[in-house]
């Protein structure tokens, strides 16, 4: 059992943590409001018919917004302003542990930085797994699901993973429309997706065309299988449950396979930091992720 501002945590950053504790958690804390969707340019992936009904809903969840029940997975485009475009594109893969996906800290706000510094960023909207469609099922089903992050492996999502890499191929064949280099994009994924990424890397030839894969606290227990070594940049922070549980087992298989890798570990900020600050060394990622990201 976890008390309320350890609940606080995990719920809010789709899988956080600090120690358990024997206090029961406050009920009242656990509320999913409901938002309209952010407006902006969407373009939707093939990976369903264009014809399937829309169930997705919106929530704000601890100042966060959230969006779950995803049936059109799509991408919502980031251009630079006044002409600043470099060119290079960054597919950004939010986390949420597949019951819903953190659009707003590891999605929208990742992708305002990068088009601040010249990138056309495209954020997707996955398709996560069924969730209750009652705000108070979702988030019960949560404290269920994320209670005991770091003891046990979180199960695949193929769903995420080929509505990944129809972005991959969307961006190379709007490549000129866009205005970037189809040999210049890269992925960004956080968490659950950063797991999606391993598993295009590891699935499907569309991650032959990655010029840069950069993940934020994945999981840690597993290595990379087959597939292409892209630049990598890993970051996570020493007191995240998945570090605790994988140590340096993902770093090091990679490590022996490809230098081309800059690793980052954070003495401070738990799991699912996002673009919040957390008030430690953590909070740096991101600057640290577009210095390495200007040298590529």
């Amino acid at each position: 059992m976890m008390n309320p501002k350890v609940l606080v945590l995990v719920v809010l950053a789709a899988l956080a943590w600090a120690h358990p504790a024997r206090a029961q958690p406050d009920a009242s804390m656990l509320v999913a409001d409901v938002v309209p969707a952010i407006p902006g340019e969407q373009v939707y992936l093939p990976t369903v018919a264009a014809d399937t009904p829309d169930t997705e809903q919106w929530n704000r969840v601890f100042g966060q917004v959230w969006v779950r029940n995803v049936s059109r997975p799509s991408l919502y485009p980031v251009r630079p302003k006044n002409g600043r475009g470099n060119g290079k594109a960054v597919i950004v893969v939010p986390g949420g542990g597949y019951s819903f996906v953190s659009i707003e800290s590891e999605g929208f706000w990742v992708a305002e930085r990068l088009a601040a510094q010249g990138y056309t960023a495209f954020v997707l909207k996955y398709r996560p797994r069924d969730t209750a469609a009652s705000a108070g099922d979702f988030m019960a089903g949560l404290v269920a699901d994320f209670g005991n992050l770091g003891e046990r492996e979180l199960p695949d999502h193929p769903p995420a993973v080929e509505d990944l890499a129809a972005a991959v191929a969307m961006l190379r064949a709007n490549a000129e429309e866009w205005e970037i280099d189809e040999d210049a994009i890269g992925v960004i994924g956080f968490s659950a997706g950063s797991r999606t990424a391993i598993r295009l890397l590891e699935n499907h030839e569309e991650a032959q065309w990655l010029d840069h894969v950069a993940l934020i606290y994945p999981p840690m227990t597993q290595t990379v299988g087959e597939g292409p070594r892209p630049e990598l940049f890993l970051a996570i922070a020493a007191d995240d449950p998945l570090f605790t549980q994988g140590g340096l087992n993902l770093f090091a298989q990679w490590l022996e396979e490809s230098s081309a890798v800059e690793f980052h570990l954070y003495s401070g900020g738990g799991h699912g930091f996002g673009m919040r600050p957390m008030g430690t060394t953590s909070d740096l990622w991101i600057d640290q992720y577009l210095a390495w990201l200007a040298i590529q």
